[in-house]
């Protein structure tokens, strides 16, 4: 089912513009995740997708369908919200079927069978009356509570479960419904560290096995590179960029993109760019530029120019013209590499992050010289931040 989202403009006040010339398409099947900092509108473009806000301007379409107008039960689509929003007087096996029961009203509101049902809701499930739509119910309750592995939870209360367990049953009951599109709003931000990582996984190997389109919110880098097909950068109510996580963190389309993806983030120097020698120049270093580098400059004409570089782009190396030279100022040893704060000793002095992969040790104060992959950087132009090998 393919989502579009065109010029979506809200307002949470009057005459707050929250988002701003939103144009995104979702592919059908795919698993988009929108990202980006806490109050970038992305939680409200999630809500005015699911009918929880009225959008000014611009349509919203799901499948072949305008929802703009139409309210939230009658878009076709589940939402996984943060605090899971489980009714605490209903069982496990009560809040999965609640979506079921409304979706399938019986067609005699007090008919004898309808009765019976609710009079026996409470009591164990061996004992309640099933009519033929209760038996439905209950036979895709058991599938997606078994798909979960929470089968053995169905008589619980959602006070007698953990924080995992009540996410799991909070994608049961919107699965159940077998909608057109999953809404997720930060699901996993209420588990500790370990839960996150193993819930995620799951999450992802559902989506696949279900293949149902899934918009998926988080402020967390990582959840965004894991899980997501695509994902789309937010700022300030605006997409940034929309790619796949590899494209985003190779060639990020600005400044901003380029500093939320990626832990330590880019590291930016401001060099002057001399085109006439196809060089740039630093206060304590200058750089040759690779030829591939002089057709994709050759239309830049500014005499500054942002140089990118990523933590893992650095390297030691010997004293040159080329090097950096840098005084260590902070270590983290993670085993596997090593993470260090350096400072360039230059004027105005800078500082940078390097990630070391391998068993060197070193030491608070010690000076080092750095080496550039030139292969692996990015320009940014210094005015407008905007990457320059995108433009």
């Amino acid at each position: 089912m393919p989502m579009a989202v065109e010029e979506k403009k809200s307002s949470l006040e009057d005459n707050t513009h929250v988002l701003k010339g939103i144009n995104l398409e979702i592919r059908e099947g795919e698993f988009m995740v929108l990202v980006g900092p806490s109050g970038c509108g992305k939680s409200t473009l999630l809500r005015l997708i699911a009918g929880l806000e009225e959008i000014t301007a611009g349509k919203i379409c799901i499948g072949d369908r305008t929802v703009n107008n139409l309210p939230p039960k009658s878009r076709d689509i589940a939402m996984v919200f943060q605090n899971y929003a489980l009714y605490p007087h209903l069982r496990v096996y009560d809040n999965i079927a609640f979506g079921l029961r409304r979706m399938n009203p019986e067609k005699k509101k007090f008919s004898p069978p309808k009765i019976l049902g609710n009079l026996s809701r409470a009591l164990p499930p061996r004992l309640r009356y099933l009519s033929q739509e209760e038996k439905n119910i209950q036979a895709k309750v058991l599938q997606v509570a078994q798909l979960l592995q929470i089968d053995h939870l169905l008589d619980r209360l959602p006070k007698q479960l953990s924080g995992g367990q009540k996410q799991r049953v909070a994608l049961g009951r919107a699965i159940a419904r077998n909608p057109q599109a999953f809404l997720m709003d930060e699901p996993l931000s209420n588990l500790d560290a370990k839960l996150r990582t193993e819930t995620r996984s799951q999450i992802v190997k559902l989506q696949k096995q279900l293949q149902v389109t899934t918009i998926y919110v988080t402020h967390d880098q990582t959840e965004a590179m894991t899980m997501g097909d695509r994902i789309a950068i937010m700022n300030n109510g605006e997409i940034q960029q929309v790619a796949t996580p590899l494209e985003v963190y190779r060639q990020p389309a600005n400044k901003f993109v380029a500093q939320f993806i990626g832990s330590p983030a880019m590291n930016f120097i401001e060099m002057d760019y001399l085109k006439q020698e196809s060089m740039i120049i630093h206060h304590s270093f200058k750089i040759k530029l690779p030829p591939k580098y002089l057709e994709i400059l050759a239309n830049y004409n500014y005499e500054k120019i942002e140089l990118g570089i990523r933590p893992e782009h650095f390297y030691i190396t010997q004293e040159s013209d080329q090097s950096l030279f840098c005084t260590i100022n902070m270590i983290e040893s993670l085993g596997n590499e090593t993470l260090l704060g350096v400072t360039l000793n230059s004027s105005p002095k800078q500082d940078l992050q390097i990630r070391i992969f391998g068993d060197d040790l070193f030491s608070i104060g010690e000076q080092i010289h750095l080496g550039i992959n030139l292969d692996k950087v990015s320009f940014f132009d210094s005015y407008q931040g905007r990457n320059i090998f995108l433009i």
